[in-house]
C-alpha cells in the first residue's frame, strides 16, 4: 500500500470516527409521569408517617430523594421479593439504608429529628433503631408515591425509570427587575404595565440550558416621567439634548437578556458562551452548532447571531460592572453600533479598563507564521500512521 493510499484510507477511517463523536441524534432516556395521587393522600401518608413540626422544605427534599434515586429503590424493592432459592427476603434492605444516610446528612440534625413523630422521640432509639424506622418510612411513601415495581399482591410492574417533571415546571413571566421609578423626581413611583393584555409578547425563555416556550414578557412604566423599565434595560427621554433623544440603559443587575426578536436568554447561558469562545477560541458559529448538537430542540435553533449577540450584551455589562456604571446608550441601536459605543464610554485609548496594566503569557505572545495547531495535528496524524503500519 503506497503512502499517498494508506493517508487517504487513515483520513476516510477519522472522518467516520469524527462524525460518529459528533452526531446531534440521541436515544431520549425513557421517563415515567409524575405521581398522580390525590394530594389529600399524599398529606396524610406524610401527617401519618412523620413528625407533625415536618417544614414543606423538608417534605419536598424527601420526595424528590425518592424520586431521584429510581435505580436504587428497583434495587431495594427487588430484595424484598424472595423468587428463587437462597434468596432472603429483606423488608430493609442495606440499598434503602444507605439512601437513609444520604437524606439524614443532607438535612442535618435539627430537620431530621422532624422526621419522628413525639411517641418515637420518646423512645430514646438507639442510631441504628433510627435509620431502620426512617427506612420503613421512606419504604412506605415511595409505595404511596407508586413509586414500587411490585403491586401489593408481589406481581412486578416493570422496571422503575426516571421520574419527568413536566407537569410541575413552572411558569414563568419575565418583569423589568426594578418595582419603582429610579429617577429622582419619581423616586420611589410605582409601576404600572405598559402592555395591555392583549399585546403582551410571548417569548422563548433559554434558562441554563432548559428552553421554555410561550413566556409573556412584561415592561413597567413611569406614569409621571414616562421611563419605560423592561427586564434588561431602561430607555428614558433625554431632556438635556434639544431633540429629546431616547436613551437606553443597559443594566449589569439583568437576570435575562435579549438577544433575538422572540428570544430570551438568562446570564448563564450567555456566560457560557463568552467562556466557550475564550478558552475554547471558539467562533459565534462553532458555539452555536455546539449548543443545538447539545441542548437544541425541534422548537428552537440557536443562530450565530444569537450567540454574537449574548456574547457582546454580556461583555459590554461585565466590563460596565467592573467600571462601576450602568452603560448609557443612544436607544435602537444596532448590535454594530452598540459594539462601537461601548468601546468608545469603555475604552481608553484602546485599552479596556478592566484589563489595564494587565499582562501575561496567554495574551502577550509573539507572531508566529505557522499555528502551533497546525504542527501539533500533523504530528498526531504522522503517529497515527505509525501506529497503523506497525
Amino acid at each position: 500500500m503506497s503512502i499517498k493510499s494508506l493517508v487517504s484510507h487513515w483520513i476516510l477511517v477519522w472522518l467516520l470516527i469524527w462524525s460518529t463523536l459528533i452526531s446531534p441524534t440521541y436515544a431520549a432516556s425513557p421517563q415515567r409521569p409524575f405521581p398522580n395521587i390525590p394530594f389529600i393522600t399524599f398529606s396524610d401518608t406524610i401527617q401519618s408517617i412523620f413528625g407533625s413540626n415536618i417544614s414543606l422544605a423538608t417534605v419536598l427534599a424527601i420526595l424528590f430523594t425518592l424520586m431521584e434515586n429510581p435505580d436504587l429503590l428497583n434495587l431495594h424493592f427487588r430484595q424484598q421479593q424472595r423468587q428463587f432459592n437462597g434468596e432472603n427476603k429483606v423488608q430493609v434492605s442495606g440499598w434503602i439504608i444507605v439512601l437513609v444516610n444520604a437524606l439524614t446528612n443532607q438535612l442535618g440534625n435539627k430537620r431530621t429529628e422532624t422526621l419522628f413523630s413525639g411517641n418515637e422521640l420518646a423512645r430514646e432509639l438507639n442510631p441504628k433503631e433510627q435509620i431502620n424506622l426512617v427506612a420503613n418510612k421512606l419504604d412506605k411513601l415511595a409505595i404511596t408515591l407508586k413509586l414500587s415495581i411490585y403491586d401489593s399482591e408481589g406481581n412486578y410492574k416493570g422496571k422503575l425509570v426516571p421520574t419527568s417533571r413536566k407537569k410541575i415546571e413552572p411558569a414563568y413571566v419575565i418583569c423589568p427587575p426594578s418595582f419603582v421609578c429610579g429617577t429622582e423626581d419619581c423616586n420611589p413611583r410605582s409601576l404600572v404595565q405598559s402592555t395591555r393584555e392583549r399585546d403582551i409578547p410571548m417569548v422563548t425563555l433559554i434558562k441554563g440550558h432548559t428552553v421554555h416556550q410561550n413566556v409573556p414578557v412584561l415592561t413597567g412604566k413611569c406614569p409621571k416621567c414616562e421611563t419605560l423599565y423592561a427586564a434588561d434595560h431602561e430607555r428614558f427621554k433625554d431632556t438635556s439634548t434639544v431633540q429629546n433623544n431616547f436613551k437606553r440603559v443597559y443594566l449589569n443587575s439583568a437576570k435575562y437578556l435579549k438577544i433575538g426578536t422572540s428570544l430570551l436568554v438568562d446570564r448563564l447561558f450567555a456566560t457560557s458562551a463568552i467562556n466557550a469562545m475564550y478558552n475554547f477560541h471558539a467562533s459565534a458559529s462553532a458555539y452555536a452548532e455546539y449548543w443545538n448538537n447539545t441542548f437544541g430542540t425541534e422548537q428552537i435553533i440557536i443562530t450565530r447571531a444569537h450567540i454574537w449577540q449574548a456574547f457582546v450584551q454580556q461583555s459590554v455589562r461585565t466590563i460596565a460592572e467592573e467600571s462601576h456604571i450602568d452603560v448609557e446608550f443612544d436607544d435602537g441601536l444596532n448590535i454594530k453600533e452598540v459594539t462601537t459605543q461601548a468601546f468608545a464610554l469603555l475604552g481608553e485609548n484602546g485599552i479596556i479598563r478592566a484589563a489595564d496594566e494587565h499582562a501575561c503569557a496567554e495574551c502577550t505572545q509573539e507572531r508566529k507564521d505557522t499555528s502551533d495547531i497546525i504542527l501539533q495535528l500533523l504530528l498526531e496524524l504522522m503517529l497515527w500512521m505509525i501506529i497503523f503500519l506497525i
